[in-house]
């Protein structure tokens, strides 16, 4: 027997038999399919892997171990697991937990949208109960067992078609809904396999016999053909386009209503040694296979292989399209969604590439990279698949590339060198400086001009071969961008000391004919003590001094607010690049892409995946779109578009919190009432999106108690506490990272009135407070009468006072034990009190806790040059300014020791931590502090094996890189 038959494959830590792992060895496809075209193959084969969202047992609550998943007609995510069936709303995973216990073993949906889950014994649907949880609902009761066989036993598949519901156990198949056109029970013999439910009806494996067709008396019918299989196993059995394929152990097969017949024979080398283990068809008809050692592999309709990737170590249990064209990838262990069709995909680790890389280039039928880790050459393989060689030259940073026909220039820290058709490459400049930009005169493609730390060279092409024309000292500058001009050989170099400078060269000679320094006097301010950029778009430049953007007319620099740079919160790193497919602007950040022929810019958001900051935008001289990253190279290839998403609708939880603590769901209907809420009680509401991406946003208002729309914030909880009595609406709107359209919700609710909000209340309210005034006055003219007692009682207001006294200085002494005395703000000893608390809070709700540690600059070196008073100032100034950005009601800001403080922020996940870092150095330029900060950032969600500490430490360690890599920065914490 072969576990290669079972299309829901049993995990080996729950198999009743105690099987073994799968042994799938080989399935076959046609080889002649995959041979292009020369100049094709190239484009064809140059794609990394997709942009992964991994689903940790951290976040999905449940042990990871899947077997299979389905979605409803709301687009939830339902997935099988050890200790039941999950289910993912796009905000929370929910745990439905199986009759005894037992593991979800399959589940599957219907064509009318139902959800199917089975377990051993257990097969029903799963609907929503009135508080909307998962309820299951027991369809045993509609099987005919066998006399021998009174229950289901194991379950092996759920399949579906035509509007029935087959599931195979042990010793049978049961189907509901088949009108009668059918048998409701087809009893199986030991040796059956896998089965499946296809337009040439249901068919499946037994094994030592071959391929059988389910008769309509229940009779298991031998195919014609069919006893290929009898010692061979089936990995799966699909219908695609108008056939129906079955993927053997070492060939593919097309089945008809009359036989079963090799369609391509012959073993495939790509399974060799990485079985196929599941394979299902897209929307397109390309089929998608998953292998028994973590591979995705893609073929198109025709059965060409198109693309290859690796996602995680161990078997790809199951693969699942969701409601918004994600691929869900399960795995003993892992479960893992990515985009498909993959319009970014990323060469990384996975690769061979290690570190940040700041440049790429297409030649000579490879793909040329150089970042911090040295140079490396990824070339396609015959089976699509991209492997990185590291290259020997040199083993230190790489800087820039240039492609030609006479070589590729290698611009690197030491100097300079040229790969011509040599097996190595020809220095140009050796152990001499750093050469940082490599930059091509549109005009002359024949010259090159290479900017260092020092000089600035000319290369030129002589007899076909890459020489220095001429040298040029650049003197004070130190250059932190350079550019090609509007006109021949003129080079543009932003030096914060001075200004922008423009020289201007003879392209032929390489003789600087002039050069012009833009300060003041043209319009700009001094760029001194801020850094400075410049960037050109549609062509004009543009100087970034000082987070403002100013654009050259004529020789005169005038303010700008037009975008990208308005877009961006560092228009100081902003890159622009126009390419073939749209003009990009990029920050370390935030990436932006203007389509051709439009001028609005989009965002460019990569969810959950494992992106992290940008470098540079590339344009190959293949054309093709590159995005340099910190952690690897992100390409963009036009020709894979997604298809359209389905609508989305922001949705509403509501409870109903009683005085004494007890919660009642709430139905919630948009523009209805419901019932009302009781006098008194809270109204919690829980803002929802079904949607699998992530960094949803939400922002709302409540009439006559929030009128105003709320900052647009990932927080989804709203608590109205003992509202008063009448009726409200509550109106909610949400956004995506990738601005999707959202339809907003409008919910009208109704609270009781209290008896004292009545009308007769307030009636008899005015006149008590009549009375009172009188009693009031009697009072007065009473006590004037009592001018004796009332030296008694000044006595004892004095020793009242005196008490009063005592009891302020005990808590001014039990606040100084808990705030620092120089800042004003929360010492260390409260820090360390407050985290335990927020930690452990965070723990029992499963929910994530950020930490920001935060550090002045050079501090050491201001207060020898000021002085002790003056760097005690700028801690109080920097207290005083974090004051104003940070929720003391649910947040801790305290002084850490020294020039560091740390703010901790409850329910607050990485991006979003992330963009309060922003907020602090934005705060802090506008302040105009004379100190600079960075900070480090790390967030996690809590587990049982973890401390608060740990947190800390992460946070401490990306600050230590944010100071390493050149201070005023921020860094995000990485494992």
């Amino acid at each position: 027997m072969t576990l290669a038959d079972h299309p829901v494959r049993w995990p080996h830590w729950v198999h009743p038999a105690g099987w073994a792992r799968r042994g799938v060895r080989v399935i076959a496809a046609l080889l002649g399919s995959l041979l292009l075209a020369p100049n094709l193959q190239a484009e064809a084969l140059l794609r990394g892997a997709p942009l992964l969202e991994r689903w940790g047992a951290d976040l999905v609550g449940a042990p990871p171990r899947y077997v299979g998943a389905a979605h409803d007609d709301q687009g939830r995510l339902y997935v099988a697991n050890l200790e039941g069936l999950l289910r993912f709303d796009g905000d929370q995973w929910e745990l439905l937990r199986l009759p005894g216990a037992v593991y979800a073993s399959a589940v599957a949906r219907a064509a009318d949208g139902r959800i199917y889950v089975a377990g051993f014994d257990v097969f029903g649907e799963v609907t929503d109960a009135a508080d909307g949880s998962m309820q299951l609902t027991d369809l045993c009761g509609g099987f005919t067992f066998a006399k021998d066989a009174p229950a289901l036993a194991n379950v092996w598949q759920i399949m579906t078609n035509d509007g029935a519901v087959h599931v195979r156990a042990d010793q049978a198949i049961y189907t509901l809904g088949v009108g009668g056109n059918g048998p409701a029970r087809a009893a199986l013999p030991d040796s059956a396999r896998r089965f499946a439910a296809t337009r040439q009806g249901m068919v499946g494996r037994i094994a030592d016999r071959g391929l059988v067709r389910v008769g309509a008396d229940g009779t298991l019918n031998n195919i014609v053909g069919g006893e290929v299989f009898a010692e061979r196993g089936v990995v799966a059995i699909v219908d695609q386009a108008e056939r129906t394929l079955v993927f053997g152990e070492d060939a593919i097969y097309l089945l008809d209503d009359q036989r079963v017949q090799a369609l391509v024979a012959g073993p495939m080398p790509e399974f060799a040694h990485n079985p196929a283990n599941v394979v299902i068809v897209l929307a397109d008809d390309s089929l998608m296979v998953g292998t028994g050692r973590g591979e995705l592999l893609h073929f198109d309709a025709g059965l060409k292989l198109q693309d290859r990737s690796a996602i995680f170590p161990g078997t790809i249990e199951d693969l699942h399209v969701d409601g918004e064209n994600g691929l869900w990838v399960i795995g003993d262990g892992d479960l893992v969604r990515l985009r498909w069709p993959a319009p970014w995909t990323l060469f990384g680790a996975s690769h061979g590439l290690r570190g940040a890389v700041f440049d790429a280039e297409w030649h000579q039928g490879g793909l040329w990279i150089v970042g911090a880790n040295g140079l490396f050459r990824l070339a396609p393989e015959p089976a699509v698949k991209m492997t990185g060689e590291a290259l020997p030259w040199f083993d230190y940073e790489g800087f820039a590339l240039h492609a030609s026909d006479a070589g590729l220039l290698i611009a690197h820290r030491a100097g300079l060198l040229v790969l011509e058709d040599a097996p190595r490459p020809r220095p140009l400049l050796a152990d001499t400086e750093a050469v940082t930009w490599l930059l091509t005169l549109p005009e002359r493609r024949d010259r090159v001009f290479a900017v260092g730390e020092h000089s600035l060279w000319l290369l030129a092409l002589e007899q076909g071969r890459w020489q220095l024309r001429a040298n040029t000292k650049l003197g004070s500058i130190s250059p932190t961008t350079a550019l090609i001009g509007s006109h021949a050989g003129e080079v543009w170099l932003a030096d914060s000391r001075s200004g922008p400078q423009r020289w201007r060269f003879n392209p032929d000679t390489g003789e600087l004919l002039g050069k012009t320094v833009f300060d003041s006097r043209s319009g700009l301010p001094s760029a001194r003590g801020s850094k400075l950029n410049l960037f050109r778009l549609d062509g004009q430049l543009f100087a970034v001094v000082a987070g403002q953007t100013w654009v050259l007319r004529g020789e005169h620099f005038s303010l700008d607010h037009s975008e990208p740079a308005s877009l961006v919160e560092r228009p100081e790193e902003l890159v622009v690049k126009s390419s073939p497919v749209g003009t990009f602007a990029q920050t370390t950040r935030e990436l932006l892409r203007r389509a051709p022929g439009t001028q609005r810019w989009e965002r460019l958001q990569f969810g959950g995946s494992s992106v992290r900051g940008f470098e540079g935008t590339l344009v190959g001289q293949d054309g093709i779109v590159r995005i340099a990253t910190w952690n690897g190279l992100l390409q963009y290839d036009p020709s894979q578009i997604l298809p359209p998403e389905p609508p989305l609708t922001a949705k509403v939880r509501v409870t109903e919190r009683s005085t004494s603590g007890k919660l009642t769901p709430v139905v919630a209907v948009a523009e209805g009432a419901g019932r009302a809420i009781a006098a008194g009680n809270a109204v919690l509401f829980r803002f929802g999106l079904v949607t699998m991406e992530t960094g949803v946003q939400f922002r709302y208002r409540v009439s006559d108690i929030a009128p105003n729309w709320s900052e647009w914030r990932a927080e989804r909880d709203l608590t109205l506490s003992r509202p008063v009595g009448g009726t409200y609406t509550l109106e909610i709107e949400a956004r995506t990272r990738s601005e999707r359209m959202v339809q907003p919700l409008r919910y009208a609710f109704r609270v009781e009135q209290r008896w004292y909000e009545g009308t007769l209340f307030k009636g008899m309210t005015a006149l008590l407070g009549v009375l009172m005034i009188a009693a009031i006055a009697l009072t007065v003219a009473w006590w004037r009468t009592r001018r004796l007692h009332a030296a008694n009682l000044l006595l004892e207001t004095r020793i009242a006072d005196r008490t009063r006294e005592l009891e302020i200085a005990n808590r001014q002494l039990s606040e100084l034990a808990t705030v620092d005395s120089l800042t004003g703000i929360l010492n260390r000893r409260a820090l360390e009190s407050g985290l335990s608390r927020e930690w452990r809070r965070c723990l029992d709700q499963h929910r994530a806790i950020a930490a920001l540690m935060i550090d002045v600059d050079h501090f050491k070196q201001y207060n020898d040059q000021f002085g002790h008073l003056e760097g005690d100032a700028v801690l109080r100034r920097l207290a005083a300014e974090f004051r104003q950005l940070y929720d003391p009601s649910r947040e801790l800001l305290a002084r850490f020791g020294g020039e560091e403080f740390v703010m901790i922020l409850p329910d607050v996940a990485l991006a979003e931590a992330a963009e309060r870092a922003q907020q602090f150095c934005q705060r802090l330029r506008q302040a105009a502090l004379p100190v600079t900060i960075s900070i480090g950032v790390a967030s996690t969600v809590p587990t049982q094996s973890d401390d608060p500490q740990q947190l800390l430490r992460r946070a401490d360690v990306a600050l230590y890189r944010a100071k390493h890599l050149g201070r005023d920065r921020i860094e995000l914490a990485v494992d």
